[in-house]
């Protein structure tokens, strides 16, 4: 438990500089609002009420998980993946952390993509390898492909109340969908990132003793650590050749569903077809009653809208709708199902505080609006300094980690400061990668806590292995900037 908590001090420390940066720089207005003691608790409270859903994704992907364990066949398929790869388990390393790169650049959909890791996790260590490889080739892949994420798309911070998507792109004015001043720095970026990140994790493999994995790789994983006690107490329901392609399907359909849910098809591609046939579907009606609304639920927005319920109220249902499908096929006992998904939540009941607890750091600084001071001073002082803005923007994506405030309390702000227009193009690649390379290393990234919570990683530990890519994969940011302002 004390690793978990060594995080949980590195954001206590920063919501507290937080605090003390109210007492000396004025907020968004001009005036010196300071943080007080009990308004830190009420902040944390606050975030509980705006972030809810991200917490209740988080611990529903560990119950659906604990579900997954108390089946046999989910063990089965993972001792099969580990048995076919073989001696090409670094082959698979790479694939995976190329797979989640390219998920991530090609859908923006970060921590939906959680859903799947530990699934990968759990293979890439019953491999043999540890957990920082388990980290990086997952999470790490994720947060990779953003910064060279090609469809990156989030609320229109116009308006706080928006259902609307917007990308980086269309924010600085190119309308296109595929502009060459943006598409170009960004797959260059995608490329250059998955090289380093592979290079990375191969370095550390070749320099990583036999000892550093096992002492790095026990209680590791949902599978790992109750496979002994889900097997004992699934014996009694395991039939002589349980079938595994129901649990492949249901897989395969929910990955479909919540990529037909959550990518913005209107906003981002201008296609209507799934707002049309949901208007059609739910206008459906028998005498008065209409039959959808009626029958089954008047909150299921059309494909590409379900972020607009609340980022992910859909894909908890579809989670629970899930395990219990899956309960139901491999006869699981109910006693036994509600252990496994109570067991999970109990998991990443960590994970999630501390998330809030990193929320409550956007809370604080987002309401006082000390970042947009810091921004309006430094163009005043430096003018249309990609260099300045580009700390600033480190420190933005520090302090505001949900991109939506991000981009409304800085990136608003740094577009708004500048004199001269031409090179928008720049900020929006630069404001996309910087963010992105944040969630690697700061402390309040949401996908990090979790994985480091989740595998136990202390957060000193992670930036020990992971701060030369960090570096490496700046230089490469810079590079690409400046060659792209040369233009």
């Amino acid at each position: 438990m004390k690793k978990k908590y060594g995080l949980f001090k590195v954001l206590i420390v920063l919501l507290l500089l937080v605090v003390v940066a109210t007492y000396f720089i004025p907020n968004r207005s001009g005036e010196i609002q300071q943080i007080a003691i009990v308004d830190i608790f009420f902040n944390f409270i606050q975030s509980f009420y705006y972030f809810f859903d991200t917490a209740l994704f988080i611990l529903v992907v560990g119950g659906f998980y604990g579900v997954l364990n108390r089946i046999p066949v989910y063990r089965d398929i993972i001792r099969g993946i580990v048995n076919k790869i073989g001696e090409k388990s670094k082959l698979f390393v790479i694939i995976m952390t190329v797979v989640f790169a390219l998920l991530s650049s090609l859908t923006g959909l970060n921590l939906i993509l959680l859903l799947f890791v530990p699934f990968v996790v759990s293979v890439i260590l019953l491999l043999g390898y540890d957990k920082l490889v388990a980290l990086s080739a997952t999470v790490g892949g994720i947060l990779v492909g953003f910064i060279g994420g090609v469809f990156v798309t989030f609320k229109d911070s116009t308006n706080q109340y928006a259902v609307s998507y917007t990308t980086f792109d269309k924010m600085v004015g190119l309308d296109k969908l595929f502009n060459s001043s943006t598409i170009l720095p960004k797959v260059i970026l995608l490329i250059v990132g998955i090289v380093l990140l592979v290079l990375c994790i191969l370095s550390h493999i070749k320099n990583t003793s036999n000892d550093d994995i096992l002492q790095l790789s026990k209680n590791d994983s949902f599978y790992v650590e109750s496979k002994e006690k889900s097997e004992k107490k699934s014996s009694k329901t395991k039939k002589k050749d349980p079938k595994k392609w129901p649990l492949i399907v249901l897989t395969i359909l929910m990955t479909v569903l919540l990529v037909l849910g959550y990518l913005p098809w209107k906003d981002l591609f201008g296609i209507d077809v799934f707002t049309k046939f949901h208007t059609w579907l739910t206008g459906i009606s028998v005498g008065k009653y209409k039959v959808f609304t009626s029958l089954i639920s008047n909150q299921i927005t059309a494909f590409g809208s379900w972020g607009e319920l609340g980022s992910y109220l859909m894909a908890i249902l579809l989670l629970c709708f899930n395990a219990w499908l899956l309960k139901m096929i491999y006869r699981v006992d109910f006693e036994d199902a509600m252990d496994g998904f109570v067991y999970g939540v109990k998991k990443m009941i960590i994970p999630a505080l501390i998330s809030i607890l990193a929320y409550s750091v956007l809370v604080s600084s987002y309401n006082n609006g000390f970042v947009e001071t810091i921004i309006t001073n430094a163009g005043k002082s430096f003018g249309d300094n990609v260099v300045i803005h580009s700390l600033v923007t480190i420190l933005g994506s520090i302090l505001n980690v949900d991109l939506y405030y991000n981009v409304a309390g800085v990136f608003s702000s740094i577009v708004s400061s500048l004199t001269d227009k031409a090179n928008l193009s720049v900020y929006a690649v630069m404001f996309q990668s910087l963010y992105g390379l944040v969630q690697l290393v700061g402390p309040t990234s949401i996908l990090l806590i979790a994985g480091l919570c989740y595998l136990e990683i202390p957060y000193k530990t992670w930036l020990k292995y992971i701060w030369r890519f960090i570096v490496e994969l700046l230089i490469a940011i810079f590079v690409v900037l400046m060659i792209v302002s040369l233009l």
